[in-house]
């Protein structure tokens, strides 16, 4: 450890505590976000994207997180989705110039005065634009695919003994940006806090059979006939999660301990529109026990005759329900 700190002091102490982030982000959409809220991961979506689970027949994940749309921005229109989806987190825009801050934190204040508890983030973009911001508001440092990184326009030090939330970056240039932040200095600078951390971009390696690991993409995977998207996502979530463990930065209380869940109701007998046997095309409402149901993540919703026909068609075409168990009907025997 640098200047001659040992792990036991206070110093080390206050890094580690300082580190370690009070929400690990997923953005994206169903089932993605299903699955990441399971592992511990606060589930979100961009303003203008959503879940887009209308395929789905009763499916309801919370909206942890609601980043805003920065193609568009829309400071009226971003407090209104606010209020419609009501998240924890939420990226209430870029600044670029001293001039427009005073708009976001009016934003931030209508939000606070109904939402006391939400983590609002503004992303400065200017380094004049880091101080403007009230100490209250988290500081945005985006570390992804933006017009303006914050490593362009500022220094570490400008960000220390701010709230930080890393936006975007995979996970070790995150954890680069969050260690410059929070390292000791000469100086004994106070470390940046560390609220949170979010990236999204697990699914466009997922479409070619890639899968993240802390040493680099992994495309092991890519010509097993049982690897689908949503299992190379989830598997690389896990990567995830057990990076950030490893270095200290993972919540100590995931979303689901804070009363996170996601809501589903199951499909039922009612719901099919056909009364063939997806398997093997005998009329499920003649047998003795009835139809057997299950809803799959591709929102197809099938019935069977029987136990093994079900079986059979969902292993055969590599199929996942939307919610495991829940999403599969049995007839009473």
């Amino acid at each position: 450890m640098s200047l001659g700190l040992s792990p036991d002091s206070s110093t080390a102490s206050d890094i580690a505590v300082a580190r370690q982030a009070d929400h690990v982000a997923f953005l994206h959409r169903a089932p993605f976000v299903a699955d990441s809220l399971a592992l511990g991961f606060l589930p979100g979506f961009r303003e203008d994207c959503g879940y887009q689970t209308d395929q789905y027949l009763n499916l309801e994940i919370p909206v942890g997180m609601l980043d805003n749309d920065f193609r568009d921005p829309d400071l009226e229109r971003f407090v209104d989705r606010f209020f419609e989806y009501e998240p924890r987190v939420g990226v209430i825009g870029d600044v670029d110039e001293i001039d427009d801050v005073d708009a976001h934190v009016a934003a931030a204040r209508e939000i606070q005065a109904s939402y006391p508890e939400a983590e609002l983030i503004v992303v400065p973009k200017s380094r004049a634009v880091i101080d403007a911001i009230p100490e209250n508001l988290v500081l945005g440092y985006s570390r992804g695919y933006a017009d303006r990184l914050a490593h362009d326009f500022s220094d570490p030090a400008d960000w220390r003994g701010r709230r930080v939330h890393i936006l975007g970056g995979s996970p070790p240039k995150q954890l680069d940006a969050i260690r410059q932040l929070t390292r000791p200095t000469l100086t004994d600078e106070p470390p940046a806090d560390i609220v949170g951390v979010d990236w999204n971009g697990l699914h466009r390696g997922a479409q070619f059979g890639e899968f993240w690991t802390a040493d680099g993409w992994d495309d092991s995977g890519r010509d097993a006939d049982h690897v689908t998207v949503r299992k190379t996502v989830r598997h690389s979530l896990a990567r995830v999660r057990e990076f950030w463990r490893a270095h200290g930065i993972w919540p100590e209380t995931t979303p689901q301990d804070e009363g996170l869940n996601v809501e589903y109701e199951g499909p039922s007998p009612a719901d099919l529109e056909d009364a063939a046997c997806t398997e093997c095309g005998t009329n499920v409402w003649r047998t003795r026990r009835g139809p057997y149901v299950a809803e799959y993540d591709t929102g197809a919703i099938c019935g069977y005759c029987s136990y093994e026909c079900y079986f059979s068609h969902r292993h055969r075409n590599n199929l996942e329900e939307i919610a495991g168990d829940q999403s599969v009907y049995l007839p009473p025997a």
